[in-house]
């Protein structure tokens, strides 16, 4: 097996052992211990801000005597507790994120971030004892097992995605130039202006995207979009490792190839400014299907702060195998060498480019994510 397949094919498989999977939902109260039933919805942004409080009351050594039990309306079995419960606490205008905690209830984010931590801290008798009946509770089943939006999961789609002919072809193209003129510390340079670039272009459009999303009020429907549009890429990029180029290729436009090599001949710091910023937006039919991906599940499972660090680290996955490129070039590798290694593996970066977002668009839609 070739080195870039054994690559790909160990990045895939980490993706997927080293994503721990959860349970959506708890079947039964306890006795001593203070239960509390949070009702949410996928895509529901409101939800997404409540969520690392949740996450926070759920941690045992914080919270020895909290038990979290988490219902995803969406499922059937979770969705007629929800309704129970909206039944037996007189709650006329239906809606998520819900917390139930002994004989009370709170919705709506604001509500349960400003009262839902001070109420435990009260350590109330009555609150060890759910009104939401345990033989109620019995009688919901588990709901579907999700898989957790992990660093390693994050890492792993931002390498994959940037182990992309699209991105590699314009960074040698670039390097190229520079070499001609036989200046290798001015290569690394332009090089390392022109990657920095991508990355904070990147960086802005994805935090930009999340935050209309999540303004709007609209992650639900942007979370099933970019689980149908990951499959569709996914089959496109699959296509591609049979038949490349032929039909519907997902590749930079080729009326913007005159403009990129126009840049790239330049060779100045300004110009590889430009050239990085245009080159993120015109690349975005070949790379951006990842990553939209990833902004749908950060908009409809946290909020704009904490997604913050997944974004940083996702595009520092994204760029690191163009600093990897770059410093080949920079100690003695032949550009021309590095091309050609491109062009003879693309079909095995589309295949696993492909793999990846049929995988994570059926998870997605199979609201395993």
């Amino acid at each position: 097996m070739k080195l870039t397949q054994t690559i790909l094919y160990i990045l895939l498989m980490i993706s997927i052992i080293t994503t721990p999977v959860s349970a959506d939902s708890t079947d039964t109260c306890t006795i001593d211990k203070i239960d509390i039933h949070y009702f949410y919805s996928t895509g529901c942004s409101h939800c997404a801000n409540v969520k690392p409080l949740i996450d926070k009351l759920g941690n045992k050594e914080q919270y020895p005597d909290i038990e979290i039990h988490i219902h995803e309306i969406h499922n059937e079995a979770d969705y007629e507790l929800f309704d129970t419960a909206c039944s037996q606490f007189n709650i006329d205008t239906k809606g998520v994120p819900l917390v139930i905690i002994g004989d009370t209830y709170y919705q709506g984010d604001t509500e349960i971030l400003e009262k839902l931590e001070n109420r435990i801290l009260e350590n109330r008798t009555e609150d060890k004892h759910c009104k939401l009946l345990c033989e109620q509770i019995n009688t919901v089943t588990i709901g579907k097992e999700k898989l957790k939006l992990t660093w390693p999961l994050i890492l792993t789609s931002g390498l994959i995605d940037g182990i992309n002919p699209c991105a590699f072809a314009v960074l040698i193209f670039l390097v190229a130039a520079l070499l001609a003129v036989g200046n290798r510390k001015k290569m690394l340079k332009i090089g390392m202006v022109y990657i920095i670039t991508v990355y904070i272009t990147y960086f802005i459009a994805g935090f930009g995207l999340l935050s209309i999303i999540q303004y709007a009020g609209i992650t639900r429907i942007i979370f099933t979009i970019a689980a149908t549009i990951a499959i569709l890429f996914g089959l496109i990029n699959i296509k591609d490792y049979f038949w490349y180029g032929k039909g519907i290729t997902l590749k930079i436009p080729e009326n913007k190839k005159t403009i990129i090599s126009k840049y790239s001949k330049k060779a100045t710091i300004p110009s590889a400014i430009v050239l990085g910023f245009l080159v993120s937006m015109f690349e975005l039919p070949c790379t951006g299907g990842v990553y939209f991906v990833i902004i749908g599940l950060l908009s409809s499972n946290m909020t704009q702060i904490a997604a913050i660090p997944y974004l940083l680290v996702y595009n520092l996955a994204f760029i690191a195998p163009l600093i990897a490129i770059l410093a080949l070039i920079y100690t003695g590798a032949d550009p021309k060498t590095i091309d050609k290694w491109r062009l003879d593996e693309r079909r095995w970066m589309k295949l696993a480019i492909g793999l990846l977002m049929i995988g994570l668009g059926i998870l997605m839609l199979g609201g395993y994510i």
